[in-house]
């Protein structure tokens, strides 16, 4: 059994569930690398430190007699020792490092049912940066070949390596040609080469040429990616799934992990960190350790730096501030720093997956801030906005927009060095409020659906709030970002003047009634939704007969919907069939 949905995102990150044979992660999340032949720290602690997925090699186990005997007759978990979900590997690391490896793609893939693995992988070919393209095209044409026979034999979720080196078209290519198939999974492979290298500019090309190809209801794993510094330029790429084997490497060299670098233990007089290591020890008290022991503390601290990043990349998703976080890890390097803005290049694959509103303000905290996709729709939208509401403020960091906006996401809840000052509306203005926020947020014409509305004013803050027309409630002007919450009629209204499919999310005969109950839409029950709807967009669910069923909060967007077949598609707020009762 294999499940994966969006709970939340941020840029184009996203936190998901991920479900394998009953056993569930948090993405994104990280896979410590383990070698059965050598553990610095044991499957079980991992467990215990609250790591629920782990990778191991599978071929390696396969090559060792001792081990590929008790694999084959306890079981993979049992081996290990290890409750939580197992991943493996199938010998292409041995493959790319030393050019060969004794085993066959169907054979692996046997031995990695037999041992009971939860996540396998076929024998893709791993080719390095700068190959020739002729042989990057070679070794593609044989990782496909292998990928359909595994396809056919397969039995588990399985990863489907997306390969082709440097070409970023064969990248594209590649993870069309796999998303065809039926896997669960799909590793971006070979890119170890540019990140010991720093060529972390070259490594965002290759994640979104493959990003680009990939289908989005699949977990995006960036294979031997364990450094902290890079999990959130990664994760805001799209990135689900990282592993390392960094935590134990470096640990043998004495080297430390921080989310700006690595420190050798030398270096240190004080250690940054409050993990059980460093609230016990000193750095000169490791330093005067056996090797062995120290290898190991250290080794901890550096997985419990992995795991602390990532829940500080988590956390910034849940508050809207991902790119903030980006920007401040970018300036840990100037290679960094340049991928930061090799990334802002891709603002058509961002827009699609940025939220249309946000927990937290815009802060401005770098040039690059006006770069940001939020900040580019933002002003593309205005400027749109502006052709029929042609009065206008200056805004320190969008520059002048139309006076109508000034108490909408993201204008208003910013921050730059200039102050914005927000006037309240006057009353013989609301209404001109409310057009201009249906005219950014719908998209044009909008505005015509509250052409006669009243607008009341809230008594404590004089702002915008409850939309009406004769009495009957169209829409709510929310307090957080200035933005309309549709009720049923405003939801009829906007139906009426947006031309179809704007707006809509179109659901099966089967979730019809359930959707006019007011119950929440799920991505399997919907056959299409307009490709311009953003996360956390307002939109109009609809029958095939382009019947207005309910109005709700997408949680995917467009395209997703129609790719997902589990988790939530729209948090619906009210149905046609509640309206009647309560009218």
């Amino acid at each position: 059994m294999f499940r994966f949905e969006i709970k939340a995102r941020d840029a184009a990150g996203r936190i998901g569930r991920l479900e394998v044979n009953g056993k569930r992660i948090e993405t994104p999340a990280i896979m410590p690398v383990v070698n059965p032949k050598q553990l610095i720290v044991t499957p079980r602690e991992l467990e215990e430190m609250g790591f629920g997925i782990i990778i191991t090699n599978s071929y390696i186990i396969y090559k060792t007699p001792e081990l590929r005997e008790r694999a084959l007759k306890e079981g993979i978990h049992r081996l290990l020792d290890y409750n939580g979900i197992i991943e493996v590997d199938s010998g292409s690391f041995q493959l790319m490092r030393y050019g060969g490896v004794e085993v066959t793609n169907r054979e692996i893939i046997e031995f990695q049912h037999k041992i009971g693995v939860d996540i396998g992988t076929f024998l893709d070919i791993p080719t390095p940066p700068d190959v020739p393209r002729e042989k990057a095209e070679e070794d593609l044409k044989i990782t496909l070949e292998r990928a359909r026979e595994a396809e056919e034999m397969k039995e588990i979720p399985m990863n489907a390596t997306v390969q082709g080196s440097t070409y970023l078209n064969l990248r594209t290519l590649a993870a069309r040609r796999l998303s065809e198939m039926n896997f669960e999974i799909h590793p971006i492979g070979a890119v170890v080469p540019l990140m010991e290298s720093y060529r972390f500019r070259e490594l965002v090309d290759v994640v979104i040429a493959a990003k680009l190809g990939l289908r989005p209801d699949r977990p995006v794993h960036l294979f031997g990616a364990g450094h902290p510094m890079i999990f959130a330029l990664a994760v805001a790429m799209g990135v689900d799934l990282f592993d390392s084997a960094s935590y134990a490497l470096y640990a043998k060299d004495d080297r430390y992990l921080t989310p700006e670098g690595t420190k050798h233990l030398n270096e240190l007089e004080y250690f940054p960190c409050s993990c059980p290591v460093c609230s016990r020890y000193t750095p000169q008290e490791l330093r005067e350790m056996p090797k062995e022991e120290r290898m190991r503390l250290l080794a901890i601290h550096n997985l419990w730096m992995l795991r602390e990043e990532l829940n500080r990349v988590k956390q910034a998703i849940r508050e809207g501030e991902l790119w903030k976080l980006v920007d401040e890890r970018a300036r840990a390097h100037p290679k960094l720093y340049a991928a930061y803005k090799r990334l802002l290049d891709y603002y058509k694959f961002l827009e699609e997956n940025e939220p249309i509103t946000k927990k937290s303000a815009l802060f401005k905290v770098s040039e690059e801030t006006l770069r940001w996709p939020i900040v580019r729709r933002a002003r593309e939208r205005a400027e749109r906005v502006k052709e029929i509401f042609p009065e206008t403020l200056r805004h320190p960091i969008f520059g002048e927009i139309p006076k109508y906006l000034s108490l909408s996401y993201p204008f208003a809840q910013s921050e730059a060095e200039e102050d914005f000052t927000i006037e309240r509306p006057s009353r013989m203005d609301a209404k001109k409020y409310v057009m201009a926020i249906a005219e950014y947020q719908f998209g044009p014409g909008a505005g015509e659906a509250f052409k006669d509305a009243f607008v009341e004013l809230s008594k404590k803050t004089g702002m915008p709030r409850q939309v009406k027309a004769k009495g009957v409630h169209l829409a709510t002007v929310r307090a957080d970002d200035g933005l309309l919450t549709l009720g049923i009629e405003g939801a009829r209204r906007l139906h009426t003047v947006l031309p179809y499919p704007r707006m809509r999310v179109v659901v099966s005969e089967e979730a019809e009634p359930f959707v006019r109950e007011g119950r929440d839409v799920f991505a399997k029950f919907v056959l299409f939704a307009d490709p311009n709807i953003r996360p956390y967009d307002e939109v109009l669910v609809v029958n095939e007969r382009d019947e207005l069923l309910a109005t709700g909060q997408a949680l995917l967007n467009g395209r997703e919907m129609v790719v997902f077949t589990t988790g939530r598609a729209v948090r619906v707020r009210r149905g046609i069939a509640q309206r009647t009762q309560h009218s």
